[in-house]
């Protein structure tokens, strides 16, 4: 059971690159319109890129819930009603990477470039966006280079907060499944008694 377990959880950073890819595909139109209207641009994408990370995340926990629960169901393996949180928090890995990155950068202990978090946090971006407008920018051979120092340190705790929609999206899914919730009876039945 614990191989089972620890296999599914590895295969959570795989839902780390899918919602990567799907994020790059919408930052394709993030960028086109990036410069048009700056604030309004970064909370919708980063609004709808935070959508993605949930519901990738939650329909793999979804998947597996049916799995563990034939498990112990069928097979009399040990309760692992927070299997989701896990699963969440491998795939959340490469973000924090980034993050710790960039703060070593901010804090000049590393040379970290900006791109580094972009990489591994391209769905965060957009958000991260939104706090750059204050930080400083330096021209060198006629590119504008963004002084990591510069960047303010309240956005980091927004940084550090940010990837636990992996976690969150992964138990909420884990969770209904692994409970039989009907969501659409919940839904859209609520009122409705001998349901």
């Amino acid at each position: 059971m614990k191989n089972l377990q620890n296999k599914m959880v590895l295969k959570g950073l795989l839902r780390f690159l899918l919602a990567t890819f799907f994020c790059l595909v919408l930052m394709i139109f993030w960028v086109v319109f990036h410069d048009k209207a700056r604030i309004l641009n970064d909370l919708v994408f980063g609004l709808c890129f935070l959508l993605i990370l949930g519901l990738v995340f939650g329909d793999y926990g979804l998947k597996v819930s049916e799995t563990m629960k034939n498990q112990v169901k069928f097979h009399g393996e040990n309760d692992c009603k927070n299997l989701g949180i896990k699963i969440g928090f491998v795939g959340a890995i490469p973000s924090y990477i980034g993050v710790i990155a960039l703060f070593l950068a901010k804090l000049q202990i590393v040379k970290a470039p900006l791109w580094l978090y972009a990489v591994f946090n391209v769905y965060f971006y957009p958000i991260f966006d939104l706090f750059l407008t204050n930080a400083e920018y330096q021209t060198i051979n006629e590119h504008n280079v963004l002084i990591l120092s510069s960047i303010p340190l309240y956005s980091f705790i927004v940084l550090i907060i940010l990837p636990l929609v992996m976690p969150l999206g992964c138990q909420i899914g884990y969770s209904i499944g692994y409970n039989n919730i009907d969501v659409k009876a919940k839904l859209f039945y609520k009122n409705k008694k001998n349901i």
